[in-house]
């Protein structure tokens, strides 16, 4: 049989044809795979990102069909950079396995006057001099409206007045709420009368005694 032996291999081909096909020891059909997990950037506003909101994002296949309008609740409370994950609106599986997931990714706009830190939110709050000189009542302008807060008298520009629960909800527990933190601006008086500042030059002597 020697001189069969360089169609050795050809042999063995021949045989795992026939009993591979016979016996399944061929190729062997794919089971079900999961989708591909699809990708979406989405922008909105710094009072969305506060209190929720719902949008709607067209989704493109990519080949030539119609967008398809999906509409998405944004949770209150979200913060920028997080992503969204919507189960089964990915791409489609493949020999009946179940659709990837679609993630959105939040993109929150910034706020003029207002930082947001955590559950926390920092903005300003502008008070009269006389109101930093004997105490009083200012307007804090919150997510929410405005509202009155104290002054103590005294205080000095650039303090901190802390406004509990008036923050950002928590997106475990609706109940809870940050707070909100407002630096003292004081206003300088402008365009004083010659009477106006003798008063004050009087009163800068009594505090320096």
């Amino acid at each position: 049989f020697g001189g069969f032996g360089g169609q050795a291999g050809g042999f063995g081909d021949i045989f795992g044809d026939i009993f591979g096909g016979m016996f399944g020891g061929g190729r062997q059909q794919q089971g079900p795979q999961k989708g591909n997990d699809l990708r979406e950037d989405i922008d909105i506003s710094f009072e969305d990102a506060a209190f929720g909101c719902e949008k709607v994002i067209n989704l493109s296949s990519g080949q030539g069909t119609p967008a398809q309008s999906l509409k998405v609740r944004v949770p209150a409370g979200i913060e920028d950079g997080k992503s969204i994950r919507l189960r089964g609106k990915g791409g489609p599986g493949m020999n009946g396995g179940e659709a990837g997931d679609l993630l959105l990714k939040i993109h929150v706009d910034e706020k003029l006057g207002y930082e947001r830190k955590g559950m926390d939110v920092y903005t300003t709050i502008s008070v009269p001099f006389t109101t930093a000189v004997f105490g009083g009542e200012a307007i804090a302008n919150t997510l929410k409206g405005s509202v009155k807060c104290k002054i103590p008298a005294g205080i000095q520009s650039g303090s901190k007045i802390r406004l509990r629960g008036k923050g950002i909800v928590s997106m475990k527990d609706p109940s809870v709420h940050g707070d909100m933190y407002a630096a003292v601006q004081i206003q300088v008086p402008r365009n004083l009368s010659p009477e106006a500042k003798q008063k004050l030059r009087e009163f800068e002597k009594i505090v320096a005694a």
